[in-house]
């Protein structure tokens, strides 16, 4: 059985290899274990991101994959949750490092399917629900929140990237950004 205290004292390189290759197994860590795999994994990529060879990008993102596929198996994440903190990491790295549209955390261009896949509310709904939002009940509430959650990094990365207009989908998400609860 492996364990968290395993892998903290690993550098990037090496926490990378071992998770790109699917190592530990899921079952391997104990409860909460995997959540705190994915926050290391963050903060050493988002630390070490700037002197990392172009070609180490892959693993990199192979890791970041299996670790945050783990937490989900490992019932510590949901799905929803990944999909923010994989946003979230692209934005942080896109702020020092060249997107790379053949790796997945560099991928600026498929942020903007990804919000649109994952919004849980469609823009009409969205504008309808912000005029009142304080009246809604908390699953409607939620679901704006989910909404936003995913809006500021996919706005960030396209920022990060120079493309401020970013995709036309999006320009009415951006507008009604500022009322989302």
């Amino acid at each position: 059985m492996s364990d968290l205290d395993q892998l903290v004292p690993l550098d990037l390189r090496e926490l990378v290899d071992r998770l790109a290759a699917r190592d530990p197994a899921v079952s391997e860590l104990g409860t909460g274990q995997w959540r705190a795999v994915v926050e290391l994994l963050t903060i050493r990529l988002t630390d070490g991101c700037a002197n990392l060879r172009p070609d180490f990008w892959a693993s990199c993102s192979a890791a970041f994959g299996y670790a945050l596929d783990a937490a989900v198996a490992a019932g510590e994440m949901e799905h929803g949750e990944t999909v923010v903190r994989r946003l979230n990491l692209t934005a942080a790295l896109l702020r020092r490092v060249p997107e790379d549209p053949d790796v997945d955390l560099l991928d600026a261009h498929r942020v903007v399917e990804v919000f649109l896949r994952e919004t849980p509310v469609s823009i009409a709904e969205a504008q309808e629900a912000v005029v009142d939002w304080h009246t809604r009940d908390i699953a409607a509430l939620r679901r704006l929140r989910a909404a936003k959650n995913l809006l500021v990094p996919t706005l960030a990365i396209l920022h990060a990237v120079g493309g401020c207009e970013g995709d036309e989908r999006l320009t009415a998400w951006a507008a009604v950004l500022p009322t989302l609860p």
